[in-house]
């Protein structure tokens, strides 16, 4: 070997390693839950790189790709859809960032007349209790639901409906996807199933309102729509450097390119609080003699 090809050589192998070590300092990489990626966050990456020249490399997948992956070092930062858990808090050293709400919504098919259901109506539809849509207002035909029960072990999610699986009916078509559960509803008029407002197509299926309530950006801001699931960012540990970068650039500047759908946590108003009355104002005054 030469020494003109040894020095040629020499060089090469500098910029290779330049090259890896820029590439490293300049990106970093996310992954975790579906309906945080159909949400925009692909979007905001965008953005974030014209913004910093910080390259965000997006892998969607659940909440477990989310979390393990931080913990394990694969990904910089994770988005999950459901509480973390306390031991990936204090065992794994995971930190996490409440970013968002995202309505938890009841879906039909296009075709359904029904517009709302009570909460009772939808827990008792979905328990097994009531089985035909005659018996909500609807036409004579037997309810067909679809559920997706991810994430078992978190809480949160659509544990707001039943609070286990055990207590869902036997009869159901339960998916991996939220976009099975949007395609199932899509191709039987008798459909029922729920998934994340985020995630709706209005070509595919109809939302119901609840008690009246219209699921929405403006009803999970005042707090009048009742079910939610809650977007968060997780790192191993304080982050730093590109990580908070990205973080604080997806609570800041980044938002307004995420779902119109999404309520941040810092819209979100405080449930008014309900005085109650005092004992002076709810005693009858004593009728006097006459």
């Amino acid at each position: 070997m030469t020494l003109k090809f040894r020095i040629l050589l020499f060089i090469l192998s500098y910029f290779i390693l330049s090259a890896n070590a820029y590439a490293a300092e300049n990106e970093l990489i996310w992954g975790g839950e579906r309906s945080i990626y159909y949400s925009g966050i692909g979007k905001a990456s965008d953005e974030f790189y014209k913004a910093t020249g910080i390259k965000v490399i997006i892998i969607p997948g659940g909440c477990p790709l989310g979390s393990k992956g931080v913990a394990s070092g694969k990904l910089d930062v994770g988005g999950l859809c459901c509480r973390p858990k306390e031991e990936e808090i204090t065992k794994l050293g995971l930190k996490a960032f409440p970013l968002a709400y995202d309505a938890l919504v009841i879906i039909v098919n296009n075709s359904n007349p029904i517009t709302n259901l009570t909460m009772q109506q939808v827990r008792d539809i979905f328990a097994g209790k009531i089985k035909n849509w005659k018996e909500v207002g609807g036409h004579d035909r037997p309810i067909k639901l679809v559920t997706r029960l991810h994430c078992k072990d978190r809480e949160d999610n659509w544990k707001q409906i039943l609070s286990t699986a055990e207590q869902f009916a036997k009869e159901k078509k339960n998916v991996a996807e939220d976009q099975e559960v949007l395609l199932a509803v899509n191709n039987d008029k008798d459909a029922l199933g729920f998934i994340l407002l985020s995630m709706v197509n209005r070509r595919y299926a109809k939302v119901i309102n609840m008690d009246g309530i219209t699921p929405s950006r403006e009803s999970l801001i005042d707090q009048t729509y009742p079910w939610k699931m809650t977007d968060y960012m997780v790192t191993k540990g304080e982050p730093t450097g590109n990580k908070k970068k990205f973080i604080d650039f997806l609570f800041g500047e980044g938002r307004k390119h995420l779902s119109k759908n999404l309520a941040f946590v810092d819209e979100v108003k405080a449930k008014p609080v309900k005085k109650k009355a005092s004992k002076a104002l709810k005693e009858k005054p004593a009728r006097k003699k006459l």
